[in-house]
């Protein structure tokens, strides 16, 4: 569940205006009021007014001593507003400070300015607070949380006691990663709204919006380990979130969007596996909805456990190359566990290369596996391969048995199979052309052109192949039909004649 899945659920109501209201009396109790300015210093000879808020004309008034202190003994329970004021002073405003029975105390900050009405002494300060908080909801919407911010700010510094902004406030900070302050400010617009619904005056609707605010918080506070867990995946701090979403499956085992993020950070986490477990609960909880977010996972673990054979085989091949061959094939066999079905050709060959120059018998056995398991696409290089290791060691029948097998002939017949080897081979592979032009002549002892070509590569041999040579140039000339290779043959021929005597 990503940030904004939130915002319909924070986002369920409008806050437009307020009433005021006192809870019942139930005891008398004492309120301490200490009056600072912007340095701490004590502000003496403030006036102090504390009014209850269900009924402002029991309101009380004092002066402040030399230490900036005033106390109102034996006043009701309930919810009061607390002001004060002072000549070359702004009017300081605390609301809902709720008394229950005990000592409560409260500082009223005095900044320097002139004096001015406050919210409920003058319905534009009201006014202007609700346009503020308006703004502020629909910057929120907007994901202009800073704005969102600024504008709650400024309506909450007219009305301290707002709780539909200071809700909203709190969304905004949560939505900017801010969450101890969210929390406060949520804490705060649930205190107040609860002040504000305790009072038997307060009409039907206001107590539903405050109904609202207070269940909205509690929605937060349910959706702020998602938060929490979404953040820490967003900002690719991984561990971190694996551990947030390992605690919310347990307390969201219904949720889908939170197994399928769970998946994503353990996948980024290379735990592939817990990863495939978290994504198969998300396609249960949803079904046709993570098959996709499956096979990247699958197809992500298949590559980060070839990469750790790659390794492994790479390690085995410089082994190999340095003469120990033991300790080679046991890197192989290594890396041949590692990887899947589809990799395990190439790993097979160099098993069969490590058994070889071990003189083990089951060499041949690896080769053919390491055909056999060869894809489509690699069947060719495969072969290469396998036949290179044959030609290495001089074994070119070998190397002949496994270019030419039938099954790679394809629509080809196996002499023009061998042909075409002998064609590739003839400048950097003599001798591998030597063998396959003698199978085709094996096969089709009528083939006049294969015995030329054969003929001229045992010439370039020198005299070791005079006999053959000179054997296959004459049936050449007794049944060849080019001009330019008889003359050539018969050329060869003489030479030959020169360098046997």
């Amino acid at each position: 569940m990503r940030i904004n899945d939130l915002k319909p659920i924070l986002l369920c109501f409008f806050a437009l205006s307020i009433l005021f209201f006192a809870l019942p009396a139930f005891a008398e109790t004492t309120l301490q009021v200490k009056c600072v300015d912007a340095s701490g210093a004590p502000v003496p000879n403030a006036k102090v007014t504390v009014a209850p808020v269900k009924n402002f004309q029991k309101m009380k008034d004092k002066k402040s001593d030399p230490q900036g202190e005033a106390e109102f003994p034996k006043l009701e329970d309930g919810a009061y507003r607390i002001f004060g004021r002072k000549e070359g002073f702004a009017p300081a405003l605390y609301e809902l400070a709720v008394l229950k029975g005990s000592t409560e105390s409260v500082t009223l900050k005095m900044a320097q300015g002139a004096d001015a009405k406050l919210w409920f002494e003058d319905q534009a300060e009201e006014t202007k607070a609700n346009t503020l908080m308006v703004q502020g909801l629909d910057a929120l919407k907007q994901n202009k949380f800073p704005d969102a911010e600024k504008q709650l700010n400024d309506a909450l510094a007219i009305k301290p006691s707002f709780a539909s902004a200071l809700y909203y406030l709190g969304v905004a900070n949560l939505q900017q990663s801010k969450y101890d302050q969210g929390m406060q400010l949520l804490d705060k617009a649930s205190e107040t709204a609860s002040a504000w619904m305790n009072s038997s005056s307060l009409p039907t609707a206001d107590q539903t919006m405050y109904q609202h605010v207070i269940q909205g918080v509690q929605q937060a506070k349910n959706y702020l380990p998602i938060k929490k867990a979404d953040d820490a995946l967003a900002q690719k701090n991984y561990e971190e979130a694996v551990k947030q979403f390992s605690e919310l499956v347990k307390t969201n085992p219904n949720i889908p969007e939170v197994y399928a993020n769970f998946a994503t950070a353990l996948f980024y986490s290379g735990r592939y596996d817990e990863a495939l477990a978290a994504i198969d609960k998300a396609i249960q909880l949803k079904p046709g909805t993570y098959e996709n977010h499956k096979k990247a996972i699958i197809a992500q673990k298949e590559n980060a456990q070839n990469e750790k054979a790659q390794a492994v085989l790479d390690e085995g091949v410089k082994q190999l190359q340095a003469g120990d061959a033991a300790e080679a094939l046991k890197k192989f066999e290594q890396a041949k566990a590692m990887v899947s079905g589809n990799n395990q050709w190439l790993v097979w060959t160099w098993i069969g290369k490590a058994q070889g120059k071990l003189n083990q018998p089951e060499a041949g056995d690896s080769f053919k596996k390491a055909i056999e398991l060869a894809p489509a696409d690699k069947a060719q290089e495969c072969r290469n391969l396998v036949a290179q290791y044959y030609e290495d060691l001089k074994k070119y029948d070998d190397a002949i048995d496994v270019l030419v097998d039938p099954k790679a002939a394809g629509s080809g017949s196996p002499e023009q199979a061998l042909l075409t080897v002998a064609k590739s081979a003839r400048d950097k592979q003599p001798k591998l052309a030597e063998a396959a032009l003698e199978r085709v002549i094996k096969i089709n002892p009528e083939n006049t052109d294969a015995m030329f070509d054969l003929g001229q590569l045992y010439y370039s041999d020198g005299k070791e192949n005079d006999r053959r040579t000179k054997e296959l140039l004459a049936k050449y000339v007794e049944k060849g039909q080019d001009p330019n290779k008889l003359e050539s043959a018969k050329g060869m021929m003489v030479i030959i004649n020169r360098r046997t005597k």
